[in-house]
């Protein structure tokens, strides 16, 4: 599943409750721009975690990590490298790497570590100059992994 199409999945969910409890609406909305705002303060650098035995662990206690993670190109910059994140120790779910300039190089999703489902990648930096160039650098740039399991989708 793509990050747009995980971004109108829960749109559509958090529509769907808003609706359900209109009565509550600024309470909830509220609540959920607090919780949005938290969950991008509360991803981890990847460059503060350890890797031990190809798994990212936390210092000292060398428990695998579970949570989202980043990477900036340079520390501190505020210009993301990779986001996505890590259950167990290992990627999982939605990933997604920037060139420099911030266009998209590579995203797709892992179950497990392991790349599952449709994957693009952007090796080219620049913009496309048309809609056609676009479709083309799509299709071109298109892998297609083992589907991601249905149960591990849902969680």
């Amino acid at each position: 599943m793509s990050v747009q199409a995980s971004v109108d999945r829960a749109r559509v969910a958090f529509e769907a409750v808003m609706r359900r409890v209109s009565k509550h609406g600024t309470l909830l909305v509220t609540v959920s721009a607090g919780l949005a705002a938290c969950s991008q303060d509360q991803r981890t650098d990847l460059t503060s975690l350890e890797v031990v035995d190809s798994l990212y662990v936390t210092p000292g206690t060398r428990v695998p990590f579970s949570g989202p993670v980043f990477r900036d190109f340079s520390p501190g910059s505020g210009q993301v490298q990779v986001e996505g994140g890590l259950r167990g120790g290992v990627f999982d779910g939605e990933f997604v790497a920037y060139h420099p300039n911030g266009r998209i190089r590579y995203m797709g999703s892992f179950r497990n570590g392991q790349r599952c489902g449709p994957w693009t990648e952007h090796a080219d930096s620049t913009e496309p100059k048309s809609v056609f160039e676009e479709v083309i650098r799509e299709v071109e740039t298109l892998a297609l992994y083992p589907a991601c399991d249905a149960e591990e989708e849902e969680r």
